[in-house]
């Protein structure tokens, strides 16, 4: 079922975003949300950098090593989404 948020046209978004913005919390929880993506993107990296950097002589330990960091950056990124999503929408229903 989607949300209110999700039938919201492109600008509607862009406009509730601003608005978001410049709250106190709006402010506070755009901070937190953007250090968990760069996070979850620098996760990633490194477990890429992780995998690619013994490509010769791989052991299972970097597949034990570097498969999980991956899944938990990716895991990093989605929630990171999902909560802005979230907040939004509440943000959007309270404010109509």
């Amino acid at each position: 079922m989607k949300t209110k948020y999700e039938r919201m046209k492109s600008y509607e978004k862009k406009k509730l975003i601003e608005l978001y913005k410049k709250t106190s919390a709006g402010k506070v929880m755009m901070i937190r949300l953007l250090r968990l993506n760069i996070i979850g993107a620098l996760l990633i990296i490194y477990a890429i950098y992780m995998f690619v950097s013994d490509i010769k002589n791989l052991h299972w330990s970097n597949y034990l090593i570097s498969i999980p960091i991956a899944c938990v950056g990716l895991f990093f990124i989605i929630m990171s989404y999902r909560l802005r999503k979230k907040v939004l929408n509440q943000f959007a229903i309270k404010n109509k």
